[in-house]
């Protein structure tokens, strides 16, 4: 069986936001081109040319920073660290076959209807709150932008 993986962490987001489409749209072309290349590109090509006999799963995990505001006890701070972290994977994932199907329509394919739909390609989200952050005490907005983030882990596989 030949398979693939990738790891790709995007941060940057500010507080509040969840909507990828806006974080993707401070990126660097750099960034955005691999991002294209390694999340994007190897579901198409799946769905795309079937007779590869090719697989792909997108797993995007979403993350929040530590929420401080004062007055909410520990539980509140939990819940809406682990919101923010659902909506920011969701929305990425979105987003994400949003830009498959717009690939596959550009090529003359015609686009599985939702992500259930699809034959060689699944996306997968899951929050995980504030319990992996990359700077445990952020000193800074800079530092805490780098804890609100998706992660893209993405295997390419053929049987």
């Amino acid at each position: 069986m030949a398979k693939t993986l990738s790891d790709l962490p995007i941060d940057g987001f500010v507080a509040q936001e969840v909507a990828f489409s806006q974080l993707f749209g401070r990126l660097s072309a750099n960034a955005k081109n691999i991002i294209r290349e390694v999340v994007i590109e190897p579901a198409v090509n799946a769905e795309h040319f079937p007779s590869n006999n090719q697989f792909c799963q997108i797993t995007i995990l979403g993350h929040s920073d530590r929420v401080d505001t004062a007055g909410l006890s520990a539980e509140q701070r939990r819940a809406q660290e682990l919101d923010a972290s659902d909506k920011r994977a969701s929305n990425a994932g979105v987003w994400v076959f949003d830009q498959i199907t717009a690939a596959l329509t550009a090529a003359g394919v015609t686009p599985p209807a939702s992500v259930r739909d699809a034959q060689r390609f699944d996306i997968f989200t899951k929050p995980c709150g504030a319990a992996d952050l990359v700077h445990v005490v952020p000193s800074s907005e800079v530092q805490r932008t780098r804890n609100r983030r998706v992660h893209f882990v993405v295997s390419t596989f053929a049987p």
